[in-house]
């Protein structure tokens, strides 16, 4: 059997025989080469031509992103991103992620259930990143956010809430949405799969670029027209009823499908509070099946649902699952999103 490609860049040399190790330990796959610096990694893309690279964020000489700046314009290709915990970390992965990053680990804490996870991470990422959209960077394009429309537009809304479910490739796909968005709008909630630190950081980010009113969620916040609500790292999201009003709700339950937050539960709950017939409901790029299940029933309850296409999808997973279900009202590509979920907000 032919075993797929890895190219571990890393400075430090026990950090690459570490990758190696967990790499090697799945039979699909084999290291390529190591490089301990950018340049160095440029000359054994050309010598091994790999099919993933696993790269630390920090590195002498040049630092990742800018190495991933140069690089995927000319050798597309999954790049997997080494980050600390720290929010100086975070912030610099969300940055290799809009240079065109696959996806992220955070790097173990040295316990052996941290290390055993990272692994475990490393290798379900590896897999997934066999099916990136190669295409993806040469029609990745960023979108300004328009300007703040001068009217009060929020009582054309005739819908009470918006949901949205995203991983991999998420962090570009929700801004190419959220872009479109604008200060009326129907309370958004979101389920991105990311780790605690990246939501806080990811939720102001998106504020700061699109001057929209993101935030990462908080438990019992009312939902507000204009609001958007990122799920924090390890809670899942969910929406609930008190009174007349619409609550955010934060629980930190067993993970679904492997996540917390989890793109099912937030779905489910609108389910779960009778507000499926009120709702559209949007399924982005993302690897793995988490919310197809619960985006079939939130339409079998009345739900206008929306998928992301595959030629637009870093990775065409969870949109694909959703869609052989049955389960999207319409697929679009990415760009087309954001205004199809205001249009169907309005009916």
């Amino acid at each position: 059997m032919k075993k797929n490609k890895v190219l571990i860049v890393d400075d430090q040399k026990s950090v690459r025989s570490m990758i190696r190790r967990w790499v090697e330990s799945d039979p699909r796959w084999e290291v390529a080469a190591e490089a301990s610096q950018p340049f160095e990694a440029r000359d054994r893309i050309l010598d091994t031509k790999p099919d993933v690279m696993t790269l630390d964020v920090h590195m002498p000489g040049m630092d990742g992103i800018e190495f991933l700046k140069k690089l995927l314009p000319q050798y597309p290709m999954p790049v997997i991103m080494f980050s600390s915990h720290t929010t100086e970390g975070a912030d610099t992965t969300l940055e290799a992620l809009d240079a065109g990053a696959f996806d992220f680990i955070s790097k173990p804490t040295g316990s052996p259930e941290s290390l055993e996870e990272t692994k475990t991470a490393l290798i379900e990422k590896l897999n997934a990143a066999l099916s990136f959209n190669v295409n993806f960077h040469k029609t990745k394009t960023y979108i300004s956010p328009p300007l703040p429309s001068k009217t009060e537009t929020k009582n054309i809304y005739k819908r009470k809430l918006l949901v949205i479910g995203s991983s991999t490739g998420g962090t570009y796909a929700l801004r190419t949405v959220l872009s479109h968005f604008e200060s009326g709008m129907p309370p958004t909630l979101i389920a991105q799969h990311m780790p605690e630190n990246f939501t806080t950081l990811f939720a102001k980010r998106l504020k700061n670029e699109l001057g929209l009113n993101v935030k990462e969620a908080k438990d019992k916040e009312i939902m507000e027209p204009g609001s958007i609500f990122i799920a924090p790292g390890n809670y899942h999201l969910a929406v609930q009823k008190i009174g007349k009003d619409l609550y955010t709700k934060l629980l930190q339950t067993e993970k679904v499908n492997g996540h917390r937050p989890s793109v099912d539960v937030l779905f489910d709950s609108v389910v779960e509070q009778r507000l499926s017939d009120q709702t559209v409901a949007t399924i982005l790029t993302g690897m793995g099946g988490d919310g197809a299940k619960a985006l079939l029933h939130l339409k079998e309850k009345g739900a206008v649902t929306i998928g992301q296409n595959e030629d637009s999808c870093v990775v065409y997973g969870m949109p694909k699952v959703a869609f052989e279900l049955g389960a999207v009202s319409h697929q679009l590509p990415l760009d087309k999103i954001g205004e199809k979920i205001k249009a169907l907000a309005q009916t």
